[in-house]
């Protein structure tokens, strides 16, 4: 886990091979006291990790889907490369996550996690 950390604060402000800045979907740092979530869009949450109940990870067809319960909200990320994110996760040391298009995904760097979708689901809204 410490590579995907490392790759991460090394990769954050690292150039693509056009000069062109890499994209970067998700930050590590322990003891992060929320995780915030940041969708394409521009859209943004702030979710304490006090209030995190679990997640799980899963393979479709195509691409990989975590799944993350709040007690507030329900998150769901679609990507690729999102295995070894479910174990940072699960130690509370993500500080953010973000979605970027799809035609960005050349330009994320082949070891770190690209996060195509983010669905957030208000639980009080239903």
């Amino acid at each position: 886990m410490k590579n995907l950390k490392s790759a991460l604060s090394q990769k954050s402000e690292s150039k693509s091979v056009d000069g062109s800045s890499s994209i970067v979907c998700a930050s590590i740092r322990e003891g992060s006291p929320t995780l915030v979530v940041i969708a394409w869009e521009g859209r943004r949450w702030v979710m304490p990790w006090v209030h995190f109940l679990y997640a799980w990870h899963e393979y479709e067809e195509k691409f990989e889907r975590i799944e993350m319960r709040f007690s507030s909200h329900d998150i769901s990320l679609e990507g690729i490369r999102l295995e070894r994110l479910l174990e940072h996760l699960s130690k509370y040391n993500v500080e953010w996550i973000r979605s970027s298009d799809k035609r960005y995904l050349n330009q994320c760097p082949q070891d770190l996690p690209f996060i195509e979708k983010i669905k957030v689901k208000d639980k009080n809204l239903e």
